[in-house]
C-alpha cells in the first residue's frame, strides 16, 4: 500500500497507477462493447430471429442478476488488484470459442455469458480501486474521466471499432482484437499497486457467503422501507430502471428492426446505434448548457414525453416502409427518418437518467444511499430481464411495432405515476421553504 499512498500524492495525470487503470478502463471497454456489437449482429445474421437476439440480451443481464450478491464479498475479500488482472486476462480466453469454434450461435450465447459474467466482478473492483490511489480532492476528476471514457467506449467500439473491422475482415479478425485487448488491460493493471483487502478477519466460505447473502437481504428490507416512506426516491429509482429496460429491449430488436423494416443487413444496426449514442452525448452536453435553467424534474418529465413520441414514431416507421420503399431497398430519406428518431431517442434517454440520478444523489442520506443504490441494481437487472422474456416472441409474431408501442405506454404511465412526486419537490425546493 505504500507504493499506492505514494501515487496518490501526484497529481492526477502525473498518477501512473492511475492512468494504467483509467488506460485499462479504456481497452477492456472498447473490447466489450465491440464484442456485443459483433454478438448481436452474429446471432441476427445467423437465426433471423428477434428471439434468439433476446436470448443473447438475457444472457448478458443474468449473471448480475445471479451473482450480483456476491460480486461485492469477494471484492471485499481480495486484493483488488489481483481482480483486476485475472478479470481481464478470464475475458480475453473466454473470447476464444468464438476463435475456435467459428461464426455458431451457442459460442456467441457461450461468450456473451462468460463475458458479462466475469464483468460482475471487474466493475466493483474497478471503483473500489480509484480512491486508493487517487488523492481525496482529485476523486471527482478521475469519476469524470472514468465516466466520459465509459460512455465514449460505446462509441468507438459500437460504431467504429466493431463494424469497421468486421466489414473490412471479417468476425475472426474482430474477435482476435478483442482478446488481444482484454489481455492488454491485465498487462496495465498489473502496474497498479496492490489493494489489500477491506475485510482480512474471515476468509471465503460457504459461512462467510451465508452471512453475507443474510446482511445483504436485511440491507434490502431497510432500504425498501425507506423507500415507502419516500416516494420521489422510488419514481427517481423507476426512471433509471424504465430508461435500462428500454435500452436492453431496444438492443435486442435492433438486428430485426433494421432486417425487417429498412431491408438491410443486420451489419447496418449501425444506422439505429451510432445516431442513438450520438444523441446521448448532445443530450449530456444540453443538460450542461440548459439543466440548471430546466431543472431536473422537468427535464425528467420532458425526457419521458420525447421517449414515448419517439418509440411512437419507430412504431409506424413499418407501414411507412413500404409506402416509401424504392425498387432498389428503402427510400434514402427514410433511413435518414429512423436515424433521425433515434438520435432524438438518445437525447432523452440522457434527460431522463442523469437527472434521475442527480435527483438520488442529492436525496439520499449517507447512511441508506449504498443500500439504495443496491436495490437500484436490482431493479436495473429485472426490469431489463423480465421484458426480454416476451418481447423477442411477440416482435417474431406480431413486428417490432407492438413491443415500440408498450414502451411509449410504459414512458406515459411513469409520467402521470410520477408528476405529484415531481411537484412535490419542486415545492421542497423552492426559494423560502
Amino acid at each position: 500500500m505504500e507504493e499506492g499512498n505514494g501515487a496518490a500524492d501526484r497529481g492526477i495525470l502525473r498518477n501512473r497507477p492511475f492512468l494504467a487503470l483509467w488506460a485499462a478502463q479504456i481497452l477492456s471497454q472498447v473490447a466489450a462493447n465491440a464484442t456485443t456489437f459483433a454478438l448481436i449482429v452474429l446471432v441476427g445474421e445467423l437465426t433471423k430471429s428477434n428471439t434468439s437476439s433476446s436470448i443473447l440480451i438475457l444472457l448478458a443481464i443474468l449473471p448480475a442478476v445471479v451473482f450480483g450478491v456476491f460480486a461485492g464479498v469477494i471484492v471485499d475479500r481480495t486484493d483488488r488488484k489481483r481482480v483486476l488482472v485475472v478479470t481481464n486476462a478470464l475475458r480475453a480466453g473466454a473470447v476464444l470459442p468464438l476463435l475456435a469454434l467459428g461464426e455458431s450461435v451457442s459460442a456467441a450465447y457461450i461468450v456473451n455469458f462468460l463475458v458479462a459474467a466475469i464483468t460482475v466482478f471487474f466493475v466493483p473492483a474497478e471503483s473500489a480501486t480509484i480512491p486508493a490511489i487517487v488523492r481525496k480532492r482529485d476523486l471527482l476528476v478521475a469519476n469524470s474521466l472514468f465516466t466520459f471514457t465509459f460512455n465514449g467506449a460505446f462509441l468507438v467500439g459500437f460504431i467504429i471499432l466493431a463494424p469497421v473491422v468486421i466489414a473490412i475482415y471479417g468476425y475472426q479478425a474482430l474477435f482476435s482484437v478483442v482478446a488481444a485487448m482484454f489481455g492488454g488491460a491485465a498487462l496495465l493493471c498489473l502496474t497498479v499497486p496492490s489493494v489489500a483487502p477491506a475485510q482480512r478477519a474471515r476468509r471465503l466460505g460457504v459461512d462467510v457467503a451465508g452471512a453475507a447473502v443474510a446482511e445483504t437481504l436485511g440491507g434490502v428490507g431497510e432500504a425498501f422501507r425507506y423507500l415507502r416512506a419516500h416516494p420521489p426516491v422510488v419514481w427517481s429509482l423507476v426512471y433509471i430502471a424504465l430508461t435500462y429496460m428500454l435500452v436492453a429491449v431496444a438492443g435486442a430488436l435492433a438486428p430485426g428492426f433494421v432486417r425487417e423494416v429498412l431491408g438491410l443487413g443486420e451489419k447496418n444496426v449501425v444506422v439505429l446505434v451510432a445516431p442513438a449514442g450520438l444523441g446521448v452525448v448532445v443530450g449530456l452536453g444540453a443538460l450542461n448548457v440548459i439543466g440548471g435553467r430546466l431543472g431536473p424534474n422537468r427535464a425528467i418529465g420532458t425526457g419521458l414525453i420525447v421517449t414515448a413520441a419517439a418509440l411512437l414514431v419507430l412504431a409506424a416507421e413499418r407501414p411507412l416502409a413500404f409506402l416509401l420503399r424504392t425498387a432498389s431497398g428503402p427510400a434514402p430519406g427514410f433511413v435518414v427518418l429512423v436515424s433521425v428518431t433515434a438520435f432524438v431517442f438518445g437525447i432523452s434517454y440522457a434527460f431522463i437518467t442523469v437527472p434521475s440520478m442527480t435527483r438520488l444523489q442529492s436525496d439520499l442520506h449517507d447512511q441508506i444511499r449504498g443500500r439504495i443504490f443496491g436495490v437500484l441494481n436490482m431493479l436495473v437487472s429485472v426490469f431489463s430481464f423480465a421484458p426480454l422474456l416476451v418481447v423477442g416472441p411477440v416482435a417474431d409474431a406480431y413486428g417490432v411495432a407492438p413491443v415500440f408501442v408498450g414502451g411509449a405506454a410504459a414512458c406515459l404511465v411513469a409520467w402521470v405515476g410520477g408528476r405529484a412526486s415531481r411537484g412535490q419537490i419542486r415545492q421542497e425546493t423552492a426559494p423560502g421553504m
